[in-house]
């Protein structure tokens, strides 16, 4: 750092272009938003079975702390720079413009750039878990799953299937998020778009009590619950779920993220 610092001195002083850009930027203020607390009901994604059939498990009431989430998703010029800095693997995909949001990006890169940004700007930054970015999408939220007593499962995927084409709408290519679809009743952008969120949840199990308890198994953690126009379960380390990786749920258009500050 010394080093740079110097470096960039003596490039002012003597006027040799090009030198400033070994001096890393320091870290942008990003716009946040305060949500409050609230009770949810929540929906557990994953795979649930009561009597060794597979099923639907009931939404139930979770209460979820107040928390400050990122307004707009990462963009692709503040992910470039934690790639510049060493602290990101470099994206598959890179839009043209800066200040698109990122994407083609796996949970483990959105969770390198939430530790390189803590320690960038000496606050602590993370991945929202799946209620908080529930709550924080209010109004755009959509549940793809369908309840029903059903004994076929083929009917009751074949219906969850089109109650998700319904709610994604048609595929197209990742926009700004700054510019459109919009802001939510958080004034959170980007979140009925077609770039779905990482979150911090993971892939539940679990079996379906008679009177309709959950009683939960140990989660897949190798699998995280992303969140968009409806909820998705994507493997870790995939970066395009459209060709492959998505356990549960339609398969996401495109995958960024936004963070959440604590403390």
């Amino acid at each position: 750092m010394k080093f740079e610092l110097i470096t960039a001195a003596l490039a002012a002083a003597i006027g040799i272009p090009g030198l400033w850009l070994y001096a890393p930027e320091p870290a942008t203020q990003v716009e946040t938003a305060v949500i409050a607390a609230a009770t949810i009901r929540y929906r557990p994604i994953g795979n649930f079975h009561q009597g060794g059939k597979s099923v639907v498990p009931p939404e139930q009431m979770r209460q979820v702390a107040a928390f400050e989430i990122m307004k707009h998703q990462v963009s692709h010029a503040e992910y470039a720079a934690c790639v510049a800095d060493g602290g990101c693997k470099r994206a598959d995909a890179n839009p043209a413009d800066g200040s698109r949001p990122q994407t083609h990006v796996s949970w483990h890169d959105a969770t390198a750039y939430a530790q390189w940004h803590s320690k960038k700007t000496g606050q602590p930054w993370r991945l929202p878990d799946e209620a908080e970015w529930q709550l924080a999408a209010a109004e755009i939220f959509g549940d793809a799953s369908v309840e029903t007593d059903s004994t076929d499962p083929a009917q009751r995927w074949l219906r969850q299937y089109a109650r998700g084409v319904t709610l994604r709408g048609l595929p197209g290519p990742a926009q700004d998020p700054k510019s459109e679809p919009g802001t939510n009743s958080h004034g959170l952008s980007g979140l009925g778009g077609n770039i779905w969120e990482w979150t911090a949840g993971c892939m539940q199990n679990g079996e379906l009590r008679k009177d309709g308890s959950l009683a939960y198994g140990d989660p897949y953690c190798s699998a995280r619950i992303t969140g968009g126009r409806h909820r998705a379960v994507v493997i870790d380390f995939i970066r395009d779920a459209s060709v492959g990786g998505c356990a549960v749920g339609l398969p996401p258009d495109y995958l960024g993220f936004r963070l959440v500050k604590d403390g």
